[in-house]
């Protein structure tokens, strides 16, 4: 939980624009130097030294507020205190950001002294704000801040300034220090202050920064869920605009927070987004703490690559004179990376340089995490001699300021290496030092948690005995009224009720209709009006369960003497003309052509027998056995039908037939469900279209199982294990003409070795 405090107070503590207040009336040629602020401070001050400096020079060419009004001459060599006064604000934000926050406090001071002078309330107000946030920042003295607030209350309580934007930025700053201070009552009153300024302006801007804030204070209430509503909420009211650092800040929170939460994925593209922004602002240092943020999220999603390429872009942006503790950071987070990629001898290299460099800046804490992870680096090299003397330093200086957590690290690394070097007394009392320190760690975890437990509950019973008592009040209130329009309110709600429900079942039973009517027209094609592959899909596993039933009772009857005879007869056509008669006569002459057929087909349909229009010119055909007395016969009266068609259009007749009955194996039904059976129709049809190709005449093609033939054979692709099935002999082929013209081979999925495929 500090940590995501410390993540609150990064937003919330500087939770204003910053170049908002001090660009009022800028110069034309301070433009420049306002837009370095952020990535280059230094030069913004050389910038506003060199104007001011100019103007102090020549006096003469600054006028007053009065003069500025009623100077005839052009101004263009000519200045207001104004202008003067806003480029001694930017002068001392350039400062600020800069480092030189005492002589950024004594340039806002001369600032506002001259605001009030000149009496520009605005001026002095911005003043004022600058130097409390200033003052904020430093822990020690950020009780100087509160008289600072108080002047610019009075300031704002002008009425120059009703609409100024430190209506809103005033009292969210003040909610800053209150929840830093753990007063939630006093930030929750300035918040409420600043949500009523920020809707009075209805600027988005001033609106987003108050769903921010108030996404800080649901943070510090430990109520996260809350928090990331204001976040987006806030994010949405100005992701259109260039407010880069407000972006920059408010997509990092939201990445720390899914990366709380455990979606990595989430805070990735949300701290991507943060960088962007940081980016697009132009100031490096957010940025590389973004890019750092980034590294470790990549790291953590397991991106070793990506990770050590922000990492890397980072270092760059240190610049030529780095701080040597940013330095060090960044060379120890590359090496850390380094060594979960494996990469030990550059992650050598980068944690011995961090080391250094710790040492040097006399950071224990980092000193100790860098020896740790040198240590285990030693050890993965099976050096355990080294490690033992970089585990025994980090050791020392974790007693030495008494962290418990690196104490615990450091005996668990300590025993696996006097462990690895043959100590064996030595790791058993290190391992015995590790889980006693565990132990006592997991105890004050539990009473930490308990007691952050109770503190969530007293505050959540506060907040449901106030929203209690609020309801009592408001219902109080309103029982009066209440009472008197309760008969009314009844006997309307009780026609409406009737005239909806009523209106609700006309559309019900017109709805169910018309999905009547749908589900009909679905099943039907709509060129031919045949029933359809959906018909035919909804229909046929009901069947084949009825057959495979009988098959069953067939079967266990032991009937093995006397043949199956409750079969399904599938008949599969390929009629040419219908699979490009659009090619041949156009769209229109083909549709006629469909609807005729299909008429004609309906008409002669047997009664006996369903037919299926399955597009692309297929057929189908199914009937029972029991309707069937010569197959061969049916099939040469159904081939002869299809020729028959009357139409003066030059078409192609000659119609192709594959015939498979169901069930394929009578002992084993179920072994060929309604997937597979359609494959092996298609497949005594490509056998019937070779025919028909070699012949020039109408053919029909049959394919069934020999009485013997097992389930098992039939294990896998149907199609491929099927022509190995007519291949050994396991499969009849029936035919009306020479069956032996068939070259099964060729339909095969992949050709077998030693045939040669000659169409290449």
């Amino acid at each position: 939980m500090n940590s995501l405090l410390f993540l609150a107070m990064m937003i919330s503590s500087l939770s204003t624009p910053d170049l908002e207040l001090a660009r009022e009336s800028l110069p034309n040629e301070l433009l420049p130097a306002q837009s370095l602020a952020f990535s280059r401070p230094d030069e913004c001050l050389r910038l506003t030294n060199a104007f001011l400096k100019r103007l102090a020079d020549h006096p003469s060419q600054v006028l007053g507020n009065n003069q500025s009004h009623a100077y005839r001459e052009p101004l263009l060599n000519y200045r207001t205190v104004e202008q003067v006064n806003s480029a001694q604000l930017l002068k001392g934000f350039c400062q600020a950001k800069a480092g030189q926050g005492e002589s950024a406090m004594r340039t806002f001071a001369l600032a506002l002294e001259a605001a009030r002078q000149e009496k520009l309330p605005g001026q002095a107000a911005s003043a004022l704000y600058l130097q409390a946030r200033l003052l904020a920042q430093d822990e020690s003295r950020a009780y100087l801040a509160r008289p600072l607030l108080e002047q610019l209350d009075k300031e704002l309580n002008t009425p120059p300034l009703y609409r100024h934007a430190l209506q809103v930025y005033s009292h969210l700053f003040e909610a800053s220090l209150a929840m830093s201070e753990h007063r939630i009552e006093q930030a929750k009153q300035q918040m409420t202050l600043a949500q009523q300024a920020a809707e009075r302006s209805s600027e988005p801007l001033r609106l987003a920064w108050v769903n921010a804030v108030q996404g800080d204070l649901f943070l510090l209430q430990k109520q996260p869920e809350l928090a990331l509503g204001q976040y987006f909420d806030a994010l949405k009211r100005v992701e259109e605009s260039e407010e880069h650092a407000f972006l920059g800040r408010l997509t990092g929170q939201i990445a720390a927070l899914y990366r709380r939460e455990g979606d990595l994925k989430k805070a990735l593209s949300f701290a991507s987004e943060s960088a962007d922004h940081y980016q697009n602002q132009g100031d490096p240092r957010p940025l590389s703490e973004a890019l750092i943020e980034l590294a470790r999220l990549n790291r953590e999603l397991g991106d070793m690559n990506m990770a050590l390429v922000y990492f890397f872009n980072a270092l760059d942006l240190q610049g030529d004179d780095p701080s040597r503790s940013e330095t060090a950071r960044l060379k120890f987070e590359i090496g850390k990376t380094y060594l979960q990629n494996g990469n030990l001898v550059q992650a050598r290299n980068y944690l011995t340089a961090a080391r250094q460099a710790y040492e040097f800046g006399d950071s224990k804490e980092a000193q100790i995490d860098t020896l740790l992870l040198l240590g285990e680096l030693h050890l993965r090299q099976n050096e355990s001699g080294i490690a033992i003397l970089q585990l025994e330093n980090a050791l020392t200086l974790a007693n030495r300021i008494g962290d418990s957590l690196r104490q615990r690290n450091t005996h668990r690394l300590l025993a696996t290496a006097y462990e690895q070097k043959g100590y064996y007394q030595q790791a058993l009392d290190s391992y015995k030092k590790y889980h006693q320190s565990s132990e006592l760690s997991r105890q004050q975890e539990a009473a930490l948690y308990q007691d952050g437990l109770t503190e969530h509950y007293q505050q959540v019973e506060y907040q449901q005995q106030l929203s209690q008592l609020t309801h009592e009040l408001k219902q109080e209130r309103s029982e009066r009224q209440r009472y008197q329009w309760t008969s009314v309110v009844t006997g309307l709600s009780l026609a409406l009720f009737a005239w909806l429900f009523f209106t609700l079942w006309i559309k019900l039973r017109t709805a169910r209709q018309q999905n009547k009517l749908l589900g009909k027209s679905l099943q039907r094609e709509p060129r031919s009006g045949l029933p359809n592959w959906q018909r035919l899909l909804q229909r046929t596993p009901v069947e084949i369960a009825k057959r495979r039933q009988s098959s069953d009772r067939w079967y266990l009857g032991e009937q093995g003497d006397k043949a199956f005879d409750d079969k399904l007869h599938y008949l599969l056509f390929k009629v040419p003309f219908l699979a490009d008669c659009r090619e041949r006569f156009g769209h229109q002459v083909a549709s006629e052509l469909e609807q005729q057929f299909g008429r004609y087909l309906a008409a002669g349909n047997p009664p006996d027998g369903r037919i299926y229009d399955l597009r692309e010119g297929h057929l189908l055909y199914v009937i029972p056995q029991r309707h069937v007395t010569d197959l061969p016969k049916l099939a040469g009266e159904l081939l002869a039908w299809l020729h028959d068609f009357p139409s003066e259009l030059p078409l192609e007749r000659r119609c192709a037939l594959g015939i498979v009955s169901y069930p394929f194996l009578p002992k084993a039904a179920g072994a060929v469900d309604h997937q597979r059976l359609f494959d092996l129709c298609f497949l005594a049809l490509a056998g019937a279209l070779q025919l028909a190709e070699r012949s020039g005449e109408a053919v029909w093609l049959e394919l069934a199982a020999v009485d013997c033939q097992q389930a098992a054979f039939f294990h896998g692709d149907v199609w491929e294990r099927c022509l190995m099935a007519i291949d050994k002999g396991l499969v009849k082929v029936n035919s009306s003409h020479e069956k032996q013209w068939v070259e099964w081979h060729e339909l095969a999925r992949k050709q077998p070795a030693g045939v040669v495929d000659h169409s290449q």
